[in-house]
């Protein structure tokens, strides 16, 4: 029943973000500046942006290269992909998941050390775009209590999960599953095993020899995203200086960790819509017409190979409930 719940809170968080993004739109304009994208421009920001996942898909395989270092580059790609589709189709962004099991199928890797490696990627994201605000924030009007909300909400989480992870590895959590007395021994057993793999492949960061391609790859990845935004914005016929590019690439990493439903749905044009509007003043019928012209960017081809990948790979959702942990 708490699912179904939090399912329900998902559908209001968007539907108040659909609400926002469409109040006061003259549909009519709207259609005028969505038929009047530069679709040489959209292909191109759509091209990179297989690039930036063919660069994950590598910066993934330096990260798990103490587990596997045979394990390829395309195997990698098609698991990135499918976790994508997953985020687009599933709630409570188990594509994630379903990207761990992609990883560890037909590998020697447990799923639960490829979550691991997941989870780092992630915290690695998190820590890049923390890093970035932080270098311009004195670029970023947050004097109003919205962008407040959202730059203090996403350190907030950033620095909680991040502290987590470091306190649950230097406490003796071990002990403290084991004093669960709600749970039998060999539910204990598995969570123990489970967890510890999970820190196996978070702690890969440590171990792995290529730290500076990672680091590489990672800033090849925010070039990739830069690119994006910068050639959506003008297909679109939005022309912003190359910092005010990159405030609308971080102010849109930000809302993406927004709760919603798969894909984003609502609160992605929404937040996209409020900022536009808000720090560069630009209508709300075009800013509009860029949220939506940048979520299908991204949405569609991730589907569309998302699907792709997953078909090919035999896998099935209900599939992801026997893995081995």
């Amino acid at each position: 029943m708490t699912k179904y719940y939090k399912v329900l809170i998902l559908v209001f968080l968007s539907s108040i973000g659909l609400y926002y993004a469409f109040e006061s739109i003259e549909f009519s304009e709207l259609y005028r500046h969505i038929i009047s994208v530069n679709l040489f421009k959209l292909a191109l920001a759509i091209l990179i942006l297989m690039l930036s996942c063919i660069l994950r898909a590598k910066r993934l395989k330096y990260i798990i290269s103490p587990l596997d270092n045979d394990i390829s580059t395309h195997h990698l790609f098609g698991a990135t992909m499918i976790g994508y589709f997953g985020n687009g189709i599933l709630f409570f962004r188990l594509g994630e998941l379903l990207k761990a099991f992609s990883i560890s199928q037909g590998n020697d890797i447990k799923t639960s050390e490829s979550f691991g490696v997941v989870m780092l990627e992630r915290v690695i994201d998190a820590i890049t775009v923390f890093i970035l605000l932080v270098f311009f924030l004195p670029f970023i009007p947050i004097e109003n209590q919205t962008i407040q909300y959202w730059i203090v909400a996403f350190v907030v989480v950033t620095f909680i999960l991040v502290s987590v992870l470091i306190l649950i590895r230097f406490i003796n959590w071990k002990r403290i599953v084991l004093s669960f007395s709600f749970l039998n021994k060999s539910i204990k057993d598995k969570i123990i095993v489970i967890v510890d793999k999970i820190f196996k492949g978070l702690e890969l960061i440590f171990k792995t020899q290529h730290f500076l391609k990672i680091i590489l790859c990672t800033i090849l990845i925010w070039i990739c995203y830069f690119m994006m935004t910068m050639w959506l914005l003008e297909s679109c016929h939005i022309e912003l200086s190359l910092h005010k590019v990159f405030i609308m690439l971080l102010m849109g990493a930000i809302i993406v960790a927004v709760p919603a439903l798969p894909g984003g749905l609502g609160t992605y044009e929404a937040g996209i819509t409020y900022t536009l509007t808000l720090l560069f003043f630009v209508s709300k019928d075009l800013s509009l017409t860029y949220a939506i012209v940048s979520h299908a960017s991204n949405y569609i081809p991730y589907m569309l190979v998302g699907s792709f990948y997953f078909i090919k790979s035999g896998l099935k959702f209900g599939s992801i409930n026997k893995a081995s942990f």
